[in-house]
């Protein structure tokens, strides 16, 4: 059986107040303050002191992998040396040989340190010129040892079989790519 509902007015000992003015609006919620940006500053900032602490100390090793490196680094004051800085080509020579009814022409020559600290042998270029001065054939090699210690010498032995075109002269570089 349902309970009989009282409609006795309430006791006087509760206080009843009128409702404040304004209070039958609906509620607006306050919106959430915004997040802060200090960790994101914050790991911006420490990925650029990273980046600019290594790029202080890996500055030969970036300068080699990407050469056009090395004039920005110089360009704020750190110095970086040059690909095969230490190292001094001697004794090249070159030689067109017929091999099996094939012409190959091959080069040979030695790499000395002459600097006082051990260096890296990075892969050597040559390029063939004709009588205008112009490339016509290039190709990468290595030599025999990829680190010299001070006076130690490395030689190098490389040929291209059938040359293209009249070759008048053969110039020997080192190529960026790392050492071997």
């Amino acid at each position: 059986m349902p309970k009989p509902v009282d409609l006795a007015p309430p006791p006087e000992e509760i206080e009843v107040k009128p409702m404040p003015a304004g209070s039958n609006l609906p509620a607006i919620r306050k919106p959430p303050p915004p997040k802060s940006k200090k960790p994101l500053l914050f790991t911006t900032l420490a990925a650029v002191v990273l980046l600019l602490v290594g790029g202080l100390f890996m500055r030969q090793e970036i300068a080699e992998i990407w050469p056009p490196s090395a004039r920005l680094f110089e360009a704020v004051g750190l110095p970086v040396e040059a690909l095969g800085a230490g190292l001094q080509l001697q004794n090249v020579r070159s030689e067109k040989r017929v091999e099996d009814g094939l012409t190959v022409l091959v080069i040979e020559g030695q790499i000395v340190n002459i600097s006082d600290k051990e260096r890296p042998v990075p892969p050597l270029r040559a390029v063939t010129l004709g009588p205008d001065k112009s490339p016509v054939g290039d190709w990468t090699f290595t030599a025999s040892h990829e680190t010299l210690l001070p006076g130690e010498i490395a030689t190098f032995t490389s040929q291209m079989r059938e040359p293209p075109g009249v070759i008048t002269e053969i110039a020997i570089t080192f190529q960026p790519g790392g050492g071997g």
